[in-house]
């Protein structure tokens, strides 16, 4: 830890020094600006390489973000998933009837209009193909019409709500542009029987934008269940959660254990740690890579400059002064590089794509999602790997002996 923490001085200190030199040597500075745009072959190459490492950088970045998205804008604080007793997710989950009728009346549960905000629901998994010919899991929800009134994030887009006793479906929009034979009209296979395509509505950005929507009654009779997995409640306020979390736990008829909505979700987001490994395994290959690159590219400069440099040396400029002005040089040319690349991942945001949850062994379908601070964290990695490719090169550029330098 106190070699981290002097590492940290250290190089917070010279970039101190740096910030310092860019104001107090403005004639080095402003000629390696200007080489910049003498050699525009070697510094649209060098930032284009440097733009292309940046955008993959803020891409793999975005399906992280893009998976949380879909997890965190699932749950709200006000809400409560009741769950077996030790059951961590829904699909390992089991409530009888008699549990949810308790629940149903119980003191501090919120009420609408049409009674108790609360939604007995049961999940179950089917297998379905996507429109690339793979087969992947999907999670199919059974729940009260209750339940729909409790997500207002979902809304219908097209068609009409599913009606009890028909067998009949809605599907995630979202979900269409992955899968086959999900059009509306068309018939789906699950559970022995064929289930009519009603509706489709859009679960913005939730991850209900993976599932299947249809009465919780009829799933059950197709998949042979008597219980349900879980049972949604709404309280009056999140300020509330507390005691229904305690009055659930103690109560002796249901021995049944209550999560926060939010909670629950939050949860979920570790089925995104692979995609968040995966991304830092690349961002490392990556910045080895280009710093190599950054660092051959100022050589090749240093190199091709000597007499520059020499004349520099030979009019007064110290070797601390030509250091810092081809730091800078390093500095700029890769912040542009990632000033580009960052805009480059723009393009990828919101194109649908979908993985597997290991929590849930279900599809989860997401959008890349570039924002700002992402596209921030992109061109803040390009300048470290100007300030680290470039170091050496400038460095070599001030230690450059002046009779060597003179004679190029």
């Amino acid at each position: 830890m106190i070699v981290v923490g002097l590492l940290a001085a250290v190089f917070l200190g010279y970039l101190g020094w740096l910030a310092w030199a860019a104001l107090a040597y403005p004639i080095p500075l402003s000629y390696n600006l200007r080489s910049l745009w003498q050699r525009k072959v070697a510094t649209i190459s060098t930032a284009g390489a440097i733009a292309l490492v940046v955008g993959i950088f803020v891409v793999v970045l975005s399906l992280a973000q893009g998976l949380s998205k879909a997890f965190v804008s699932s749950g709200r604080a006000d809400q409560a998933i009741v769950m077996r007793s030790n059951a961590q997710f829904e699909l390992n989950s089991s409530i009888d009837r008699g549990q949810v009728r308790i629940l149903k009346v119980h003191p501090l549960v919120a009420k609408d209009a049409d009674g108790p905000l609360v939604s007995a629901e049961v999940v179950v998994i089917k297998i379905f193909q996507k429109s690339d010919g793979a087969d992947t899991n999907v999670t199919v929800r059974g729940l009260e019409p209750t339940g729909i009134r409790m997500r207002p994030q979902v809304r219908l887009v097209q068609g009409r709500w599913f009606r009890p006793g028909l067998s009949e479906v809605v599907v995630p929009r979202k979900m269409q542009l992955r899968f086959t034979g999900m059009e509306l009209g068309r018939n789906l296979k699950m559970g022995g029987r064929d289930w009519e395509v009603v509706g489709v509505f859009d679960g913005g950005g939730s991850s209900f934008d993976s599932e299947i929507w249809s009465d919780v009654v009829d799933v059950q009779q197709a998949y042979k269940r008597e219980s349900f997995s879980s049972v949604l409640a709404r309280l009056d306020t999140p300020e509330r959660f507390k005691a229904f979390q305690a009055s659930v736990d103690e109560d002796k008829r249901l021995k049944l254990d209550a999560v926060s909505e939010k909670a629950y979700f939050t949860e979920l987001t570790k089925s995104g740690d692979p995609i968040r490994i995966l991304g830092n395994l690349i961002t490392l290959i990556l910045t080895v890579g280009a710093i190599f690159a950054a660092m051959n590219t100022m050589y090749a400069s240093v190199s091709g400059r000597t007499k520059e440099i020499g004349t520099l040396r030979a009019i007064g400029f110290r070797r601390r002064e030509i250091l810092a002005s081809f730091q800078w040089e390093s500095i700029l040319l890769c912040g542009l590089g990632g000033v580009l690349g960052a805009f480059l991942a723009l393009f990828a945001n919101g194109i649908q794509t979908g993985t597997t949850s290991f929590q849930t062994f279900s599809d989860v379908t997401f959008a890349f999602t570039i924002t700002p601070v992402l596209m921030l964290e992109g061109v803040a990695f390009s300048l470290v790997m100007g300030l680290l490719g470039g170091f050496f090169p400038a460095w070599r550029a001030s230690r450059t002996p002046l009779a060597e330098a003179m004679k190029g």
